[in-house]
């Protein structure tokens, strides 16, 4: 399971999309697939609007949270263009907003059957209720799907790191870390609903940058790259 954030498909443009990142995204699925991996990703849609700002804006957060599924779907139907445009590979839009026109309902037995074909599942709209990121559907998703892992490729960092290593120049970068660890000193790189779910449930999570080359297929092959989260290892630093 890929967690793809919508500022990753922006990457630091002023404009809400960018077709270099949004091509960068799209090589980094094709690689995965290219060496074997049944590929889903759920799809963020910070790049276009966050539940979390509707104070900012004055309205109603489920409102707000409303407006950030419909961007997930927005980038998901970018993202389906993008792969078809550029491979064979078939691509299938499920979304957990029923939205008939432009892609699935979310079925999880469907979603499994598209993996088995070897088809790219694009996963939007989040669960479909608000107050939650798109980090919580992308471990429930994982864990439904009976995936290996969640690889979840953030836009400016490389892992997960001690503290803000934008205003501490000597963060150390995690290595390896436990849920525990990340639960209890509140770490900032997924949600805590998130990682209570991903804990319980034993769901192996990798968080790499998407401006590390080949990110997602050196995870798959092996290669220690980024901050890998798990219970089975202890706390390591690079």
């Amino acid at each position: 399971m890929v967690k793809i954030s919508g500022e990753a498909l922006a990457s630091g443009s002023s404009g809400v999309f960018s077709d270099d990142a949004i091509s960068a995204v799209v090589k980094e699925i094709l690689k995965l697939h290219d060496d074997g991996a049944e590929v889903s990703c759920v799809i963020g849609g910070g790049n276009i609007f966050r539940g979390s700002i509707s104070s900012d804006w004055n309205i109603e957060r489920v409102e707000a949270d409303n407006v950030g599924m419909l961007g997930t779907i927005a980038n998901g139907i970018l993202l389906r263009a993008k792969i078809e445009a550029t491979s064979d590979i078939e691509v299938r839009l499920m979304s957990a907003l029923t939205i008939p026109q432009i892609g699935e309902p979310y079925i999880r037995r469907r979603a499994q059957r598209h993996l088995e074909k070897r088809r790219i599942v694009l996963l939007c709209g989040g669960i479909g209720e608000p107050y939650l990121t798109t980090d919580y559907p992308s471990v429930q998703r994982a864990i439904e799907l009976d995936c290996d892992c969640v690889l979840a490729m953030k836009n400016g960092i490389d892992g997960v790191y001690e503290s803000d290593p934008k205003k501490n120049a000597d963060a150390k970068l995690y290595k390896t870390l436990t849920f525990e660890k990340a639960i209890k000193d509140r770490l900032t790189f997924m949600d805590q609903a998130a990682l209570v779910l991903a804990q319980q449930h034993k769901m192996r999570v990798h968080v790499v940058g998407f401006d590390q080359s080949g990110a997602a297929g050196r995870v798959l092959n092996g290669e220690t790259i980024g901050t890998t989260i798990t219970d089975d290892a202890d706390v390591t630093f690079y």
